[in-house]
């Protein structure tokens, strides 16, 4: 996934491909911690936060990803 690789192997790579391989991740648990947390009866605090958190997190990943390719014809 490229979360813990060192970024002097691979000079080619650069935020936005580390954010284009993270990004697809972290909407699945985005989608599993927004699952688990609204499966709970009341959910609390913490877990409305963890949510929240999951969420900045993806969304952040998706708009700093470098989507250039998917753009040519």
């Amino acid at each position: 996934m490229g979360l813990f690789m060192d970024p002097r192997r691979q000079p080619e790579d650069t935020r936005s491909s580390y954010a284009r391989r993270r990004a697809p991740w972290l909407v699945l648990v985005a989608i599993g911690c927004s699952a688990y947390v609204l499966s709970r009866g009341y959910p609390s605090y913490t877990g409305w936060l963890a949510m929240m958190v999951t969420w900045v997190a993806a969304v952040l990943a998706i708009t700093t990803a470098d989507w250039s390719d998917l753009r040519r014809k």
